[in-house]
């Protein structure tokens, strides 16, 4: 990649970080809302969800374009590309099997939930910042999965409290009867783990820090 290529890359990352972070988030919530939409709004719904596609993929080409090495870009954002290729999925009579499984919704869940983190990613340099964004898509992700794999799930609202208490405290709040609902129940419930080692590494780093310090700024000071 040349120097002209990287600078125009970055640039255009610069430019594009905001607006499309914001995209993300509401591409989030309308394919929350789309699990539970009735069917009168569904054309509509669907509509907007396509238009964010197109802009998403735009900026995926604008990208692909700039970056100077294609291949290594694919190469590095190839879980973009997948998602990318869900809706398109979503149109062939083909995946009719696929939908009536539920399997094209979880992954555009797990799809919108990749980009938010993504975004988050490239706007929020603090740790602890980026750690509540990433909880917060987790929690959000998992409990729309868990409302379409968990048989009798009661609500949306209902298997958003369940995500919730896996995946922060790790606390089964409900008990999973499915395949799916245990393997994501199980995977809520580890990154509850890894949060809180994550959590206690960076509170304890902090304390070293301050220590060492004030430590140092007693050694210059002098008695």
């Amino acid at each position: 990649m040349s120097d002209d290529g990287e600078r125009r890359a970055s640039a255009l990352e610069e430019r594009l970080d905001v607006p499309m972070a914001l995209l993300a988030v509401v591409w989030g919530a309308l394919v929350a809302y789309e699990l539970v939409a009735p069917a009168r709004q569904r054309d509509a719904l669907a509509l907007v969800g396509n238009v964010i596609w197109v802009v998403f993929i735009l900026e995926f080409v604008l990208k692909l374009a700039l970056s100077g090495n294609p291949l290594r870009f694919l190469r590095r954002r190839w879980p973009s590309v997948l998602f990318l290729a869900l809706p398109v999925l979503r149109m062939l009579r083909l995946f009719r099997a696929l939908r009536a499984l539920r399997a094209l919704p979880v992954a555009r869940v797990v799809g919108s939930g990749y980009r938010t983190i993504g975004s988050a990613r490239s706007l929020l340099g603090g740790r602890l910042a980026y750690l509540a964004v990433v909880t917060l898509t987790v929690v959000f992700a998992g409990g729309q999965v868990l409302f379409l794999v968990q048989p009798g799930a009661p609500s949306l609202g209902d298997a958003l409290w369940w995500s919730a208490n896996l995946g922060i405290t790790g606390n089964y709040t409900f008990e999973p009867t499915s395949v799916p609902a245990r393997l994501v129940s199980l995977v809520l419930s580890t990154y509850a783990v890894v949060v809180f080692a994550s959590l206690a590494a960076t509170v304890g780093a902090f304390f070293v820090e301050s220590r060492v310090e004030a430590e140092a700024e007693a050694a210059t000071t002098g008695p």
